[in-house]
């Protein structure tokens, strides 16, 4: 699935997320996303799929966003 396809998926419940998150390509625009909402660091989880590829968890009250990293 491509990043332009989970958005999609997101918008059909959370269009307000959706929107926020369309844009993004890198971590530091993530990073700089969560700054600007006021998440802290520490609500933030990282789970290592392989030497190779993360998932980066994000509460997003009431469910989780997952932003995969290689």
């Amino acid at each position: 699935m491509t990043y332009a396809e989970s958005v999609a998926a997101v918008r059909t419940s959370r269009p307000d997320l959706a929107d926020r998150v369309a844009g993004f390509r890198t971590l530091e625009h993530v990073l700089d996303w969560l700054k600007v909402e006021g998440h802290p660091l520490g609500s933030l989880d990282l789970v290592t799929q392989d030497e190779y590829s993360h998932d980066l968890l994000v509460p997003a009250d009431p469910d989780w966003l997952a932003f995969g990293m290689t």
